[in-house]
């Protein structure tokens, strides 16, 4: 397959510059060993990451039942009008940042209304049209569809410039398992001037339903006690090819994490639901009408129209592997009405902003999200669709 080639060839390119190993390093370990792809990106610039989230294509020739959809919304959700509630503020995202890297951040396609594969067929076809390397993580609707997440996995690991991986295997007692639960748990290492100089976390933050459950699949959103061991070991192995050294990285997946509402306070934020008090202790109330936090020095900006629904990380825990292991930010979505972006100990926590109107969105907020990597360190806008004024 072409892009097997194409990693492959990147792969031995960067090797090649490296005759200590790699990164300079004076051990046997290999860029193979600590990454899963190679993404080479000429030196002297930023690398350009490009984030779509919850796309969630809905077909509504596809309900199950009728009366599954609200009646307004028949007639606009045929496949026909995917071109203006999708397509055109995907291609515009694309060529105004002219990224590297397009990630798509999960609920991707919304599964229940794609039971023959049609939309993600449509989807996968839309992405490589723009010739550009893309990924992928889940989100709680793409695995619902009745084709399976085998096939689903199948149509992204398939496609010519997709980078995406099902995860780490191992074979125990004659049975192959995942190292790590969830659906597509790998990274993407950045390579300039042959260093690595960057890593793509992409992790499954499940949260699945249950319409067509099946192996590697699960309903409770968080990251398992196997995914963090996974991200550690993985972290650990970078870190001896790098000298003993952390490798920048930043990272994705669907669902927020709690550390984000912790940032979120300095702005006022406080949530009976989710147990954020006021100053004095109190219990508070997400504030009326939402949080705008005007751009800032400290780098933070966006809206947060409304209480996230569900916070992942509750114990903190993956949060302070991202402060030992030097992350410099995660990229979430699921809640399709925020976009907020806030620094907290040094990690900066991100709302992608909503790629398409379908499902629930915001009026004027509809685009993607530039994240920018590179010796001058993480820096974030969204790109807003031109009709954000109207």
């Amino acid at each position: 397959m072409k892009k097997t080639a194409i990693v492959l060839a990147a792969t031995i390119t960067a090797l090649s510059m490296m005759s200590c190993g790699g990164n300079g390093n004076m051990n046997k370990t290999k860029l193979e060993d600590v990454v899963d792809f190679v993404l080479e990106v000429e030196g002297g610039r930023d690398v350009k990451i490009l984030q779509l989230t919850d796309i969630q294509i809905i077909d509504s020739d596809q309900q199950r039942y009728e009366g599954r959809l609200p009646e307004w919304s028949i007639e606009p959700w045929k496949p026909e009008h995917i071109e203006e509630l999708a397509w055109k503020y995907t291609r515009q995202a694309v060529a105004t940042v002219k990224p590297d890297l397009i990630v798509l951040s999960g609920d991707n396609v919304y599964g229940e209304f794609d039971d023959s594969g049609a939309s993600l067929q449509k989807l996968v076809a839309e992405m490589e049209s723009y010739g550009i390397p893309w990924t992928i993580t889940f989100g709680n609707h793409d695995n619902e569809t009745r084709k399976g997440m085998e096939w689903t996995c199948s149509q992204y690991s398939e496609a010519e410039h997709c980078m995406f991986k099902r995860g780490d295997t191992v074979v125990e007692d004659g049975v192959e398992r995942f190292v790590a639960e969830g659906n597509g748990n790998f990274n993407i290492g950045i390579v300039q001037d042959g260093k690595l100089t960057e890593v793509v976390w992409l992790m499954d933050s499940n949260g699945h339903t249950d319409s067509n459950r099946d192996e590697n699949m699960y309903s409770q959103a968080g990251i398992l006690d196997n995914q963090l061991a996974w991200f550690r070991q993985r972290n650990e192995r970078i870190k001896e090819y790098n000298n003993g050294e952390n490798v920048k990285s930043i990272g994705f997946f669907h669902h927020p994490l709690r550390a984000f509402g912790d940032g979120m306070q300095k702005y006022g934020y406080q949530s009976y639901r989710h147990d954020f008090y006021d100053e004095y202790g109190d219990y508070g109330t997400f504030p009326t009408g939402g949080i705008n936090i005007p751009e800032n020095d400290n780098g933070d900006f966006g809206f947060l129209h409304a209480d996230p629904g569900q916070y992942i990380d509750s114990n903190y825990k993956f949060h302070k592997m991202l402060i030992e292991f030097g992350c410099e930010g995660w990229f979430f979505g699921h809640d399709h009405v925020n976009n907020a972006s806030v620094e907290y100990q040094g990690v900066r926590y991100t709302y992608g902003l909503k790629a398409s109107e379908y499902d629930s969105f915001n009026k004027g907020e509809v685009g993607g999200t530039e994240i920018l990597v590179g010796e001058g360190g993480l820096r974030v806008r969204h790109v807003y669709h031109d009709d954000a004024q109207d």
